[in-house]
């Protein structure tokens, strides 16, 4: 058993546990723009997800500092959208809708990478 199966199987185990702390968070993936120069998203998606809402700097790759709002843990991976010119499978200008109605921009997401799919086995999408 390598390190990968290891992790898949630990991540699912996560999963299990924290099903009572989950919520549904409303997800819309990032299609594009739109002839009038507006976003365009996919239909929402629920996903069960871990919700901290704490306030804290964030500081950025590039010095700056920004107000990160939320967290948001996804204990499972995340199928690609398959739009065209967008990072899958979370584009930083997706949406996330928090269940008591915040959203704010992507300000990063992170998560150790699968070799097997080259996406992450687990979210963590921090809100701004």
């Amino acid at each position: 058993m390598g390190l990968a199966s290891v992790i898949r199987k630990g991540v699912a185990i996560l999963d299990k546990q924290t099903t009572d702390l989950q919520e549904p968070v409303e997800y819309h993936a990032w299609e594009g723009i739109g002839d009038y120069g507006e976003a365009e998203y996919a239909a929402a998606v629920m996903i069960p997800a871990i919700v901290e809402e704490k306030q804290m700097l964030r500081r950025m790759a590039d010095g700056s500092e920004i107000a990160q709002k939320a967290s948001i843990t996804i204990p499972r991976p995340i199928r690609p959208n398959g739009a065209a010119n967008r990072r899958e499978p979370v584009d930083p200008r997706d949406k996330f809708i928090l269940p008591n109605g915040f959203t704010g921009p992507i300000l990063y997401v992170n998560g150790v990478i699968d070799p097997s799919t080259n996406a992450p086995y687990s979210y963590e999408i921090v809100l701004g």
